[in-house]
């Protein structure tokens, strides 16, 4: 709702394990025979007994929220939906347009990444980690070494260290043959 009001003409998609379902303004990725078209609250809610969907919708985990605004300036959407509503979830972003990925609170890659590494023994010390766009930071700044991309967000290029060729020329492949041959 905070970010409803906030940002007029925002459209919402939610993500759960079995698909993406999406509000009638959301431009959708791919066309899914699927994908529930409904307002986000009732998308979000597990008790579609108004809508003619199967119980199996309600089944399916939330995974994220996403928000698309048609106008916006990508880094100002961002700072607008933290600002707004960022005490209620984790606001970030990894898409050349305004589109938002909003996660529950604490959940990110670095949340992610720390306990897969946890589960196994491996500490933040030994793990290397690249990234190119915003919802990338928070594990880069986990990990013990971080390398952004040669064509990375400019937040990115500020906080690590490291730097490697772009994706398109392999950057992740020449970190780590160089890594393996050393």
């Amino acid at each position: 709702r905070a970010l409803r009001e906030a940002a007029p003409g925002v459209s919402f998609a939610v993500e759960r394990t079995g698909g993406i379902h999406y509000e009638a303004a959301y431009p959708p990725f791919y066309l899914d025979p699927g994908a529930v078209v409904a307002p986000a609250e009732k998308l979000l809610s597990d008790d579609l007994d108004d809508m003619d969907e199967s119980a199996d919708f309600a089944a399916q985990p939330v995974l994220k929220l996403l928000a698309h605004h048609p106008e916006m300036d990508p880094d100002a959407f961002l700072r607008l939906g933290r600002e707004v509503a960022g005490t209620h979830a984790e606001f970030t972003r990894s898409s050349p347009s305004a589109l938002l990925e909003i996660s529950g609170p604490g959940v990110s890659k670095a949340s992610t990444l720390a306990r897969c590494c946890d589960e196994r023994g491996i500490s933040a010390d030994e793990v290397v980690a690249f990234g190119d766009m915003p919802n990338d930071l928070e594990m880069l700044g986990w990990a013990g070494t971080s390398y952004a991309m040669a064509n990375a967000h400019p937040a990115v290029l500020a906080s690590t260290t490291h730097r490697t060729s772009s994706n398109e020329d392999d950057g992740v492949a020449e970190v780590v043959e160089r890594l393996l041959a050393s």
